[in-house]
C-alpha cells in the first residue's frame, strides 16, 4: 500500500467552522436573562414530556400570572360600574364640643318693659308688692342672656342616594367596563398561548442541544475508531506519522466542539427550568425527541384559511376590538355632560339637642330630588367630546393596523413552516448521503484508494450534515408552534404538537 500524506482542504476547514457556529448559536439562543447553568445539581433528574412542561409553565408562569391579575382587576372594575346603578348608602356621626352654650342677648329686655312698669311701681308704693319683685322686670338683677341648646352637640345620620338620570353616563361606563373585561379575558388567553409557545421553544432548544451533543459523542467515537486504525496502520508502515497527527488535530477540534455543545446542554436546561418557573439548578431530562411522523411540506393548512382563522380567533385581535368598543363608550360618557344629572337623596338623622334646644335626642328625615347641569364651561364639554372621538379614531386605526400585522405575521409563520418542512427533507437526505460518503471513503482508505484527508473531510461533512439535520428538526417543531401562535388556534388542553 502506498504512503498516504495529509492535505488540508478548504472544504474541511469550512465544515469545522460550520459545526462550531452551530454550537455557539445554541449557547447564545439558550441563554435568557437570569438563567443559570445547572451544573451538577445532584439528585434524580425531573423527566418531562413537552406537554407536561407546558402544563407546568401554564401553572407557574410569572407573566401569565400578571395577566390573570389584570383580568381580575378588570372584573372588579366591571362590578363597580354595575353597582353605580344601585342606591348608595352612607352613614355619618359627629360630636361637637362648644366653648359655651349658645344664647340670646336679653340685656335690652328691661327697656322694652319700662312703659309698663308704672302700675307695678304704684302697687309697690301702696304696699301691695314687694319691691324685689320688680328687680327682674326692670333689669336691675338676673342674667342678661337667654341660653338655647347645649354645649355638647351630637349628630348621627344615614344618607341614601339614587341616581335617576345621568344622560347615559352610567350605561356608557358599564358598557366600557364590560368591553375592558372581555379585552382582559382575551389578553389572558393570548398570554396562555404565548406561554405555551415559550415553553415549547425552551423545551425544543433543550432537546436540540442534547441531540447535538449525541452527534458530537458519535463524532468523537468515530474519530477515535479512525485513530485506532491509523495507529495499527502506522505500526505496519502503511501511513505516515503526519496522518496520525492530522487525525489527532481533528479529534482535538471535535472535542472542543463537544465541550461547547455540552455547555449548551446545561444552558438550555437552565433556560427550560427558568421558563417553567422551577428552582434554579433543577435537573430536567427531556423525554420527547425532535424527529416524529408528520405531514410533508404542502400538506398543511393553506395560507388563506390560516389568515381567516387568525382574523377570527386571535385573542389579541379580539381584545383590540373590545378596546375600540370601550372608546366608543367614552364618547357617550363625554356627551352625557350636555344633559342634567338628576338624583334623589334621602336622609335620616338622630341629633342632640332637640328642636326645642333641650339636651335630648330626636330623629328627623328628609327627601331631596336634586338636579344639576353644566351650563357653561368655556367649551370644556365640547373638547372632551372631541378628545373622546379622537381616541376612538386612534383605536380604530390601531385595530386596522393590527389586522394587517396579523396577516403579515401569519404569512411569515406559514412561509417559515413551509421552509422548515422542506429543510427537514433536504437535511435528512444530506445525512444519508454523508453517511454513505463516509462509509465509502473509509473503505477506500483501507483499500489504499482514498487518503487520510479524504476520511477526515468525510467525517467533518457527516458531522455537519447531522448537525444541520438536528437544527432543521428543531426549526420545524418551532415553526409548527409559531404557526399555531400566529393563527391563534392553540386552545387550553390541546395536545402540543
Amino acid at each position: 500500500m502506498q504512503n498516504i500524506g495529509h492535505r488540508e482542504t478548504g472544504t474541511g476547514a469550512a465544515r469545522r467552522t460550520a459545526v462550531l457556529a452551530v454550537c455557539v448559536a445554541l449557547v447564545a439562543v439558550a441563554s435568557p436573562a437570569g438563567a443559570q447553568s445547572t451544573g451538577d445539581a445532584g439528585g434524580e433528574a425531573l423527566e418531562l414530556t413537552l406537554d407536561e412542561a407546558v402544563v407546568i409553565a401554564l401553572e407557574s408562569g410569572h407573566e401569565l400570572g400578571m395577566t390573570r391579575a389584570a383580568e381580575e382587576a378588570a372584573r372588579a372594575q366591571f362590578a363597580q360600574a354595575r353597582s353605580a346603578f344601585l342606591p348608595a348608602l352612607s352613614a355619618s356621626a359627629s360630636y361637637t364640643r362648644l366653648n359655651e352654650i349658645p344664647y340670646m342677648d336679653a340685656s335690652g329686655f328691661s327697656a322694652m318693659f319700662e312703659p309698663l312698669m308704672a302700675p307695678f311701681e304704684y302697687l309697690v308704693d301702696q304696699g301691695y308688692l314687694d319691691p324685689s319683685t320688680l328687680e327682674g322686670l326692670s333689669g336691675g338683677g338676673g342674667s342678661d342672656r337667654i341660653y338655647v341648646g347645649d354645649d355638647d352637640v351630637y349628630s348621627v345620620g344615614l344618607t341614601a342616594t339614587q341616581p335617576l338620570f345621568t344622560g347615559g353616563a352610567l350605561w356608557s361606563a358599564k358598557d366600557a367596563a364590560g368591553h375592558g373585561l372581555r379585552a382582559a379575558e382575551h389578553n389572558t388567553v393570548r398570554a396562555e398561548h404565548q406561554t405555551r409557545y415559550d415553553a415549547t421553544q425552551a423545551y425544543v432548544m433543550s432537546v436540540q442541544a442534547q441531540a447535538a451533543l449525541d452527534v458530537m459523542d458519535n463524532a468523537v467515537a468515530q474519530m477515535q475508531s479512525h485513530l485506532d486504525d491509523l495507529e495499527v496502520m502506522y505500526e505496519e508502515g502503511m501511513v505516515l506519522e503526519r496522518d496520525i497527527m492530522a487525525a489527532r488535530v481533528q479529534m482535538s477540534s471535535i472535542e472542543l466542539d463537544r465541550n461547547t455543545t455540552s455547555h449548551a446542554v446545561s444552558l438550555t436546561e437552565a433556560a427550560l427550568a427558568f421558563q417553567l418557573g422551577l428552582e434554579p439548578g433543577t435537573s430536567i431530562k427531556t423525554v420527547d425527541g425532535l424527529d416524529r411522523d408528520g405531514a410533508s411540506a404542502g400538506d398543511g393548512p393553506k395560507l388563506d384559511a390560516l389568515t381567516t382563522t387568525a382574523l377570527r380567533l386571535r385573542p389579541d385581535l379580539l381584545s383590540m376590538g373590545h378596546s375600540v368598543g370601550a372608546t366608543d363608550n367614552l364618547v357617550g360618557i363625554a356627551r352625557s355632560e350636555f344633559f342634567p344629572q338628576i338624583a334623589v337623596v334621602g336622609n335620616y338623622n338622630w341629633d342632640r339637642p332637640n328642636q326645642q334646644y333641650e339636651p335630648e335626642f330626636y330623629d328627623s328625615w328628609s327627601v331631596t330630588v336634586a338636579a344639576s347641569m353644566n351650563i357653561f364651561d368655556w367649551g370644556g364639554r365640547w373638547n372632551r367630546v372631541r378628545e373622546a372621538k379622537a381616541t376612538r379614531l386612534q383605536a380604530e386605526r390601531g385595530l386596522k393596523m393590527m389586522e394587517d400585522a396579523v396577516r403579515l405575521e401569519v404569512e411569515a409563520a406559514w412561509q417559515g413552516h413551509d421552509a422548515a418542512s422542506k429543510a427537514v427533507d433536504i437535511a435528512r437526505s444530506g445525512v444519508e448521503q454523508a453517511r454513505e460518503s463516509y462509509r465509502v471513503t473509509e473503505e477506500s482508505f483501507k483499500s489504499g484508494v482514498a487518503s487520510n484527508s479524504d476520511v477526515l473531510d468525510a467525517s467533518t461533512a457527516l458531522r455537519a450534515a447531522e448537525m444541520d439535520h438536528v437544527a432543521a428538526l428543531a426549526r420545524l417543531r418551532l415553526a409548527e408552534a409559531g404557526l399555531d401562535l400566529a393563527a391563534g388556534v392553540v386552545s387550553e388542553g390541546e395536545e402540543t404538537r
